[in-house]
């Protein structure tokens, strides 16, 4: 199963629709991007926070959360009106591989697709442990390291502070 998993994780496949988005043309440079499903265990967040991008908005999400496409668009949006260029991730805690991939198609402009691997209450509670599970969970980590959390769309303000 492990080994499955792993597998499933390490799919890679050529996105050409993902890097034709506005955000990846205006942004970083139209090339075509391979994505790969990157694992998301209990020790990524961590990673993360320390050494990950910055700036960045990570988008927790589920296959079946009908409001996420239209947060991540007008996070999409907020970066556009910027000078920045924050990652904008988003980690599906609900699919995997080839199936993480399919949902991708929701959020053309990330620019980097996480999957859940691993018991699900366990990751969500290295997020944030008052986390209900309730998506979309958002969270800007700023050029500083500074983190904002919330579920569903961020603020005018804390786009600006995230964006600053």
């Amino acid at each position: 199963m492990k080994l499955h998993l792993n597998l499933l994780a390490a799919l890679t496949i050529s996105l050409s629709s993902l890097a034709a988005s506005a955000h990846s043309s205006e942004q970083h440079g139209g090339a075509s991007r391979a994505f790969a499903v990157k694992p998301f265990t209990e020790r990524t967040w961590d990673t993360l926070l320390k050494a990950g991008p910055r700036p960045s908005a990570y988008m927790f999400t589920t296959t079946y959360c009908s409001a996420c496409p239209a947060v991540f668009q007008e996070i999409l949006d907020a970066t556009k009106k910027s000078k920045a260029t924050p990652e904008l991730i988003v980690v599906l805690m609900d699919a995997e591989g080839s199936s993480a991939l399919r949902h991708a198609l929701h959020f053309k402009g990330m620019t980097q697709l996480f999957s859940f691997v691993g018991y699900e209450p366990a990751i969500r509670a290295t997020i944030d442990p008052a986390w209900r599970n309730i998506t979309p969970y958002v969270v800007l980590v700023d050029r500083n390291g500074m983190v904002q959390r919330g579920v569903g769309s961020p603020t005018a303000q804390a786009f600006r502070q995230w964006l600053q």
